[in-house]
């Protein structure tokens, strides 16, 4: 089994095609018009950078992450937004592959840090996210809460 992971290239037509079927996958529940606005907009974004992982040169998962800066550290910061692996590529070492990849892209780009949120009921992800080093924020800094306000 061939295995790889890509960053997007957001002028190239494949990987907007295959990136925006995959996506559709992801998140189901989102109308077409949502999943189109989406679309129009997350490739025109300066501090986007996307992933995509294929299994025997088919497409198989997807990662939307957005760069930020660390003014603490000087450098800048790779944030996990989206992260999926296609249901039926699921169990295969695809979701290692991807942090791995994102990983090896913020090292040589000289990132500080990755960063992620996951839902605390999901333990395939959460057990993902471990074996590849991720830790709990929360535990490192036990005085420091993520607030957010929602504008809509």
């Amino acid at each position: 089994m061939n295995n790889t992971v890509i960053c997007i290239d957001v002028d190239n037509q494949e990987h907007r095609k295959v990136f925006g079927s995959l996506f559709r996958e992801y998140a189901p529940e989102l109308s077409e018009q949502h999943i189109a606005t989406t679309l129009e907009h997350v490739f025109t974004l300066p501090y986007f950078h996307g992933f995509i992982s294929f299994s025997d040169d088919k497409p198989a998962g997807i990662v939307v992450c957005f760069e930020s800066f660390s003014t603490h550290r000087a450098k800048k910061v790779m944030n996990i937004h989206d992260f999926m692996i296609s249901s039926s590529h699921r169990g295969k070492g695809l979701g290692k592959l991807q942090l791995k990849g994102i990983e090896q892209y913020c090292r040589e780009k000289d990132y500080v840090k990755i960063t992620l949120e996951v839902e605390s009921s999901n333990l395939a992800a959460k057990s993902l996210y471990s074996s590849c080093e991720f830790k709990d924020y929360k535990a490192a800094h036990k005085n420091q809460l993520h607030w957010q306000k929602s504008l809509s």
